[in-house]
């Protein structure tokens, strides 16, 4: 009998052994599964994104940055240290293996990384290697010099009308009283800083009602169409802006307008 006793307590052990993994494994996989849900700390109008919808997002953004005008090359140049985290954050993420969410807005579903942003830097030829100081007011000075030679361009894509000034119940498309160039229809509006150093586009609709542009609570069954689409380039003086201004072609943002899934 010893001999069926040992094989018995053997059997019992692997037993134990097996129900203890497996409690183990039950115990671990509950945070691991809230880890795992890319919405629990995105608010209750959150839900991951479709493949498809995925798919539609990448091909807009990537065709609104094709609308987008570019400085000359031999002027102009985007810094070495700016990658496609900065530039398409939705892109970069994706390709990164982040989990994909919307947002909810009154016409569906949208991704919060809703935009394209580039910068550039003015190019120096021949110019002799900066020596280094430790000088803090050179450096600073030096810091300003390079952001004072910059241009800034932000395109974004938007699920719902842009947002005007509401003044006594009226809507007020261009609220500062000094800009110029100002040029708007129902669906267009565009405007420049006094000084000329910046400049504001905005392709769709708009509104002075701010509930038409608030988050719901509730995750949207289905993605919203790119009801608006907004402009902003900033530079150092009003001829770098001007020369952007010209490059823009009006109907390829328009046609990023609508629905991105048929």
């Amino acid at each position: 009998m010893e001999p069926f006793f040992a094989n018995k307590e053997g059997m019992m052990i692997r037993v134990w052994r097996v129900c203890a993994c497996a409690a183990i494994a039950l115990v671990l996989a509950v945070p691991l599964a809230a880890q795992q849900n890319p919405c629990d700390q995105e608010g209750p109008g959150c839900r991951p994104l479709t493949k498809a919808e995925i798919a539609a997002v990448k091909e807009r953004l990537m065709a609104l940055e094709a609308a987008l005008p570019v400085p000359d090359p031999a002027r102009w140049a985007v810094p070495p240290d700016v990658g496609t985290a900065y530039t398409m954050s939705f892109v970069a993420e994706l390709e990164a293996g982040t989990p994909m969410t919307s947002q909810s807005w009154p016409a569906g579903a949208f991704t919060e990384r809703n935009d394209v942003h580039y910068v550039y830097d003015g190019v120096k030829k021949g110019e002799a290697k900066p020596k280094d100081t430790k000088d803090p007011l050179a450096a600073a000075a030096a810091m300003q010099e390079a952001f004072g030679n910059r241009i800034d361009i932000l395109a974004t894509l938007l699920p719902y009308p842009y947002l005007v000034d509401n003044v006594d119940g009226k809507c007020v498309d261009v609220s500062d009283p000094d800009a110029t160039d100002v040029e708007k229809t129902p669906t267009f509006l565009t405007w420049m800083a006094n000084d000329g150093t910046s400049l504001t586009m905005v392709f769709g609709p708009r509104t002075c009602k701010e509930e038409e542009t608030e988050r719901l609570e509730k995750p949207a069954p289905t993605l919203a169409p790119v009801k608006c689409v907004t402009l902003e380039i900033t530079g150092p003086n009003r001829a770098a802006v001007t020369e952007l201004k010209k490059k823009i072609d009006g109907k390829a943002f328009e046609a990023l307008l609508g629905p991105l899934t048929k």
